[in-house]
């Protein structure tokens, strides 16, 4: 779920609670509102308060169902157009919300989450996200590039001695064993610094990257296509899109070694054309 569970004060585990009791169904407590209906109204109070609407707080009490109305009155007045959503559900209160099909409980949960997204609470959370992000990222590459001079430090160093042993035995050459015994402490240390450049890289790729940051393109190939690689698949459709309808393929793992071939034939080409470019 796209949601900072920082900003709405989502507890560990009750994300997948929220979409279990939407396949499920909820269960009704009296006097105890469901996390889905918990998670609605603190979408809908977050949003409404960056819009400045000063109403009464939203409540999840059955005979008021200010929730629900709030829910509907957002819909109704949004720019964005919600097609095929029957809003007279809502008027019916937690019984018309309950007779919504799980499509359409999902579409109204990814709207909300949507807009969410873009209020300045959410917004101000996922720049603060993506600077921490960009830092830990050069912190790391400023990291291994301290790392790689040492190796080449390293590497002058056992040059050098070699050179001044040579020199002091007027040019002539080290035997095995003596070269042996100069370069040995040295090949050590490399060895150490290697073996710390390959758990920095480990570290690395195992870094997670935060929900928050933007993803970037595996690839573009220059023909149009460009290749995601996506923790999860959902159709884009947005409103008022003077754009050419995009089109979305996805490859299941049997075709994984298939993209991975194309994308590497794209890359050398690319490479290719920088050292060779084609001139008129």
């Amino acid at each position: 779920m796209p949601i900072s569970c920082q900003v709405l004060d989502i507890r560990k585990g009750e994300a997948e609670s929220i979409i279990r009791e939407l396949t499920c169904g909820r269960r009704r407590r009296h006097g105890q509102a469901s996390l889905i209906v918990r998670f609605h109204i603190q979408l809908v109070s977050l949003i409404l308060k960056d819009m400045g609407d000063e109403s009464p707080s939203i409540t999840s009490v059955d005979d008021r169902n200010s929730w629900l109305q709030a829910v509907g009155k957002y819909l109704s007045d949004s720019k964005c157009p919600f097609k095929d959503f029957p809003l007279d559900y809502l008027d019916k209160g937690v019984d018309g919300y309950d007779e919504l099909d799980l499509s359409k409980k999902l579409k109204l949960l990814n709207f909300l989450c949507d807009e969410a997204l873009s209020t300045e609470s959410l917004r101000g959370w996922i720049e603060e996200q993506n600077l921490q992000y960009i830092e830990k990222g050069k912190e790391a590459r400023g990291k291994l590039l301290e790392v790689k001079d040492k190796e080449k430090l390293l590497k002058r160093k056992m040059r050098n001695e070699v050179a001044e042993a040579i020199i002091a035995k007027n040019g002539v050459p080290l035997s095995v064993s003596e070269h042996d015994a100069i370069v040995s402490q040295v090949k050590h240390e490399i060895a150490q610094v290697h073996a710390e450049m390959l758990e920095m890289s480990r570290i690395s790729k195992k870094r997670q990257r935060s929900d928050a940051v933007r993803t970037e393109p595996v690839i573009m190939d220059g023909h149009g296509r460009t290749f995601w690689k996506l923790k999860a698949y959902k159709d884009v459709i947005t409103c008022d899109s003077v754009e050419p309808e995009e089109k979305w393929l996805v490859f299941d793992a049997e075709k994984k070694q298939e993209i991975d071939r194309y994308i590497s034939s794209v890359v050398r080409r690319s490479k290719i054309v920088k050292i060779y470019p084609c001139t008129d």
